[in-house]
């Protein structure tokens, strides 16, 4: 009797050890998680010609977070903001992903700032404040991963993204 209890323990935990095994390490392990950016001036469909350059990053958190940040450096010689470092940044929403499917989905509300740096006229910077120029729509979004290479096939993120 002894005999079957100790067996069937070892059994149970040897089972157990594997399904651990099998599980990875979490969130850290998912394909989306991490940091992806590229050089496009988020929610245009071509760069503005009073704009010098433009990053869009996204960030997947361990905490299931995702995060947007948008950056626009606008001509130096341009009528409005010269020379200006917009920075807009989106938080305060979470993700979930079903990979099978190629989607993920953005739940909750962000929170959106907007900053100005750097500009040429003084008066121009602004500290960072709320806003609602941007944000990050709510729902499923597709998507696929080749690689280093994320392509956001729809939703408010629609884009071609890099690790």
């Amino acid at each position: 009797m002894n005999f079957n209890k100790i067996a069937l323990g070892l059994c149970l935990s040897f089972v157990s050890g594997l399904a651990m095994v099998g599980c990875g390490n979490g969130v850290e392990d998912d394909p989306l998680a991490g940091n992806w950016s590229n050089t496009e001036c988020y929610g245009s469909g071509s760069k503005p010609a009073d704009v010098e350059s433009c990053t869009t990053e996204l960030t997947f958190t361990n905490e299931l977070n995702i995060e947007l940040k948008a950056t626009t450096i606008s001509l130096a010689a341009t009528a409005v903001n010269p020379g200006c470092t917009t920075t807009w940044v989106v938080t305060g929403q979470t993700w979930s992903a079903e990979h099978a499917a190629n989607t993920f989905t953005v739940a909750g509300k962000g929170e959106s700032t907007i900053e100005r740096s750097k500009c040429v006229n003084e008066a121009d910077n602004k500290e960072a404040t709320t806003t609602t120029e941007i944000s990050i729509a709510s729902g499923d979004v597709e998507y696929t991963i080749t690689e280093d290479t994320l392509s956001v096939l729809s939703g408010s993120l629609k884009g071609i993204y890099t690790r």
